[in-house]
């Protein structure tokens, strides 16, 4: 089966592309200068030379809070015309499925307790993650739409906060988990008396080490039609604070933490319901989150560029 892969060289790309060979999937592994997802041209003739199978889209244009706030038009942009051009492209090729990469970020933005699927189109995103997160809902309308016109199967994937190696660590793009570590490793290194976070630190997050979530993708290629999301994530919550806690200890710093109440914290909890995700796939995450940080943390301290 040939399985082409958008992002491949990412973030997520990179945990996703082992795990896929490891099946002896047929791998097409395009770079940007190669298909520029945001040139339709150029994706309509990489998909009709190719004629992959499936596609998996794992490509995005993504941040923590910071960007969210700065860039909300291009994330909306750049997220939304790639997922056009490919949708469209891979109909016009005859591409058989797709698996896309969405975000917890689609959901709702008032929702109390965990996040499940019944809820994904319950009300607007949070203001803080709006842009981005409605370009990932306008996935599932697309998919929907290429089904009934095109009979291209899917999966909707709804992720939850990723963290692991090859994440993007500098201040401005990072997400918590990566923007913390290398807060901490730096301030380590450096002996800093003082180190300070945004938010209060209350509230409640999902972390899921990244190859957990690629495992969890690899699983579906080859799964049956689903016209509904399926969540992916621990179905485990730990406050920022928490995990603040958790990442001072591995990286043995020991100055004082200080919160900056001015800075937003952002929707109160986001925790997805795995209950769906256990029951098709038979599995569930197997990282713990302390062992998953440890790698992760082990990774910068070597690749700190």
């Amino acid at each position: 089966m040939k399985v082409l892969v958008t992002g491949s060289s990412g973030f997520l790309g990179r945990h996703l592309v082992p795990r896929l060979q490891a099946r002896r999937y047929d791998l097409i592994l395009p770079r940007s200068r190669e298909m520029d997802l945001m040139v339709f041209p150029q994706v309509e003739a990489y998909l009709t030379s190719h004629r992959p199978d499936v596609v998996v889209h794992s490509a995005a244009y993504y941040g923590g809070i910071g960007i969210n706030q700065a860039e909300p038009a291009n994330l909306f942009f750049r997220n939304t015309v790639m997922t056009a051009n490919l949708f469209e492209a891979a109909a016009r090729a005859g591409v058989k499925r797709i698996v896309p990469v969405g975000s917890a970020c689609a959901y709702p933005g008032d929702i109390a307790g965990d996040m499940r699927e019944e809820d994904f189109w319950a009300g607007r995103c949070h203001p803080s993650v709006e842009a981005y997160g409605f370009s990932k809902k306008l996935q599932m309308v697309g998919l929907t739409a290429y089904h009934k016109q095109y009979g291209v199967t899917f999966n909707h994937l709804v992720l939850t906060n990723l963290y692991g190696e090859y994440d993007e660590f500098g201040e401005y793009r990072s997400h918590a988990a990566a923007a913390l570590i290398k807060r901490f490793v730096d301030a380590a290194r450096d002996e800093k008396p003082e180190v300070t976070c945004w938010g209060d630190g209350s509230p409640i997050r999902e972390f899921m080490y990244t190859g957990d979530a690629a495992e969890a993708i690899a699983r579906t290629v080859e799964g049956p039609h689903d016209p509904e999301p399926m969540n992916i994530g621990t179905g485990i919550g730990t406050s920022i604070r928490e995990l603040t806690e958790m990442i001072c200890e591995l990286t043995g710093y020991n100055g004082r933490v200080e919160w900056d109440a001015s800075r937003p914290n952002g929707v109160a909890r986001k925790v997805l319901d795995v209950g769906k995700m256990k029951g098709i796939l038979g599995w569930r995450a197997e990282i713990p989150l302390r062992e998953g940080l440890r790698r992760t943390i082990e990774w910068f301290r070597k690749n700190p560029s």
